[in-house]
């Protein structure tokens, strides 16, 4: 019996169609003179990247926008600066990724020539030196792929400066421009495996002189190197199993200048990702934390000592600084991203320049807990607690819990405001989102422990989450549920197939079959799976035996599925072999395919079903509707 108390079922303000249509998205913020930019994601204009001023509001109309396809995961795509000698916006077009130049007044121009036939060039990590565009240009030529750091002449002619690493990061020059720094790295390492800190000599004529390795190596991940001087730089590096802030001169002395069990670095996923920058009276601002709390801090190179600003933020996802100011794109737990402005003398906010609107009250945002539980091997597990909650409803019962497992697999989740969550918290379910072993910000250590355990590590803390929050009382039999999508439904389809602890599971365009995707996927993640799995074809039966596929018989539960007709990273027939088992096995189930959809939904139509029959589904198992 059910009613507008029980957990699950509560009357709640955010519909599926908010979901579908929820504001822009807020990426990267830079300071330029008296002004400050950022970019806007946004679903009412088809999803296009908008540049916007503080002063003046958006720069770049429609249809342009402001995205890169450098490795296929986007980011930093746009440069604020003075080009020959007149300020404007230096950005890479979404449509045909050329490099274009636009002046405040002025049409936007390509700086860069179409790509040759059967090539597809996409451009980053742009920044100027004498009148030259310095940037790094990734070209795709029939499936394979090179990168190089190049120089654009005025005139529009190219210059290769250096082609010898399959990939580069963090293009740094040295205060009097002599100078250029790099991280650079090679397959089959992630940039979270393995990087170097490069420094090169430029030449009178604009070439690099010879290439130095400062730091780093094939088990040492460095990244965000920030000139303090002509001779010294510092970066952030993890030999110390934490992603700490060192020094290095160009003559290789390195110090670790703060060491602390803490993370002042993200998985670079997307290009433009730096987080170090240099004030003006030569502290070094940073970003540091773990995935409940996020804070920024400034080193003081003369007393060596940090000083944290406040309050402390959830996440922190870019960082540019003016003379005075230090300007973040924040997430906090009880609003939606925001970019806002700190002060570098009292290391206090002091103002909101933009706030994404939220659809609904933030009231109805739960107030999210960090949680650790005993795993197997003695090894523990994070996880954050979005309690259900509604102010408009009271109850004593113990809510239904959903465990959901992110994505990546290197990668977490943080304690931000998370309007997907608050759509089941509002209506009394407990969302709990694993930060599995693997996942992020706990340490390399902790990172590490899914090398070759893929498809292990991920399920078993998962499970261990599940059974621990059964017998602390948190959850009743009955009322727990898994979901997540790609390496997310991964874990879903692994829990699911090796445990009898959960009610029911939505996949959504979950990982299903291990050997497609270590055959077809884009260059970036090419030799991911070498680490999270093992060397292929050599360990092809290990591949065989972590395939959730492999075990759809087992599958324990009822399960709701999610797919993309045009998904080529689990075509159709992973799923339906799914939902044939659980035919075979006489479990309750719902299947959902989406013509136009990819690995990763956008249409709103999809979004809305996704919520729609999702809520649905779950709310049945609580009914005792099985069948």
């Amino acid at each position: 019996m059910t009613s507008s108390t029980t957990p699950g079922f509560w009357d709640s303000p955010i519909s599926p169609e908010i979901l579908a249509t929820a504001g822009s998205r807020l990426a990267f913020v830079q300071s330029f003179h008296d002004d400050v930019y950022w970019d806007e994601t946004r679903p009412s204009e088809a999803g296009r990247n908008v540049v916007v001023s503080n002063k003046y509001g958006d720069i770049l109309p429609a249809p342009w926008s402001a995205k890169t396809r450098v490795h296929e995961m986007g980011g930093l795509s746009w440069l604020i600066t003075v080009w020959n000698g007149e300020p404007g916006l230096l950005f890479c077009e979404a449509s045909d990724q050329r490099l274009y130049w636009k002046t405040e007044s002025g049409t936007p121009r390509a700086i860069t020539p179409e790509s040759p036939e059967g090539v597809s060039w996409r451009h980053c990590d742009m920044l100027i030196r004498n009148g030259e565009v310095w940037c790094v240009r990734e070209a795709d030529k029939h499936g394979k792929t090179t990168r190089a750091i190049i120089a654009i002449e005025p005139d529009g002619c190219i210059r290769v400066l250096d082609d010898q690493s399959h990939f580069y990061a963090h293009l740094a020059l040295s205060p009097d421009q002599n100078s250029l720094a790099w991280v650079a790295w090679e397959h089959p390492q992630m940039p979270w495996d393995g990087t170097e800190l490069r420094v090169a000599p430029i030449n009178d004529d604009g070439t690099l002189g010879d290439v130095v390795v400062l730091a780093g190596g094939l088990e040492e991940s460095v990244n965000s190197p920030a000139w303090d001087s002509n001779r010294s730089l510092y970066y952030i590096s993890d030999a110390s199993n934490w992603w700490n802030l060192w020094h290095v001169t160009v003559n290789g002395d390195r110090e670790h200048v703060v060491q602390e069990e803490s993370e002042w670095a993200l998985p670079l996923w997307i290009v433009g990702w730096n987080f170090l920058r240099i004030s003006a009276n030569g502290q070094v601002i940073g970003m540091r934390g773990n995935p409940e709390s996020r804070e920024l801090v400034a080193y003081d190179p003369a007393l060596k000592t940090c000083t944290a600003f406040t309050p402390a933020i959830a996440e922190v996802s870019s960082l540019s600084l003016s003379p005075t100011h230090a300007y973040i794109v924040a997430e906090h737990s009880h609003s939606l991203a925001s970019v806002e402005a700190y002060d570098l003398h009292t290391h206090k906010k002091q103002s909101v320049i933009k706030q994404l609107e939220s659809p609904i009250d933030v009231k109805y945002f739960a107030q999210p807990q960090h949680i650790t539980l005993p795993s197997v091997n003695d090894r523990v597990v994070h996880a954050i607690v979005h309690p259900a909650h509604n102010p408009d409803v009271a109850s004593d019962e113990n809510p239904p819990v959903i465990i959901t497992a992110h994505g990546g697999p290197t990668a977490h989740s943080s304690a931000a405001a998370n309007l997907k969550f608050a759509f089941w918290t509002s209506r009394g379910f407990t969302v709990v989102d694993v930060n599995y072993g693997g996942s992020t910000g706990y340490g390399r250590e902790y990172r590490n422990s899914l090398r070759g355990q893929w498809g292990v590590v991920d399920t078993e803390d998962i499970i261990a989450v599940a059974q621990g929050l059964i017998d602390n009382g948190t959850v009743d039999q009955g009322k727990l549920f898994i979901r997540g999508g790609s390496a997310g439904g991964f874990a879903v389809l692994n829990a699911l197939t090796q445990s009898q602890l959960f009610s029911g599971g939505a996949d959504h365009y979950g990982v299903a079959d291990l050997i497609p995707l270590a055959l077809d996927t884009h260059d970036f993640e090419s030799r991911y799976l070498d680490r999270l799995v093992g060397p292929f074809p050599e360990t092809r039966e290990l591949y065989v035996q972590r395939s959730p596929l492999t075990h759809a018989d087992k599958v324990s539960a009822p399960l709701i599925f999610f797919q993309g007709l045009d998904d080529p990273i689990v075509p159709p027939a992973q799923s339906e072999a799914f939902r044939d088992a659980c035919i075979a096995n006489g479990l309750k189930y719902k299947y959902f395919e989406f013509a136009g959809e990819s690995h990763g939904f956008r249409q709103a139509e999809t979004i809305v079903t996704c919520a729609r029959e999702e809520l649905e589904f779950f709310q049945e198992i609580l009914s005792g509707e099985t069948s």
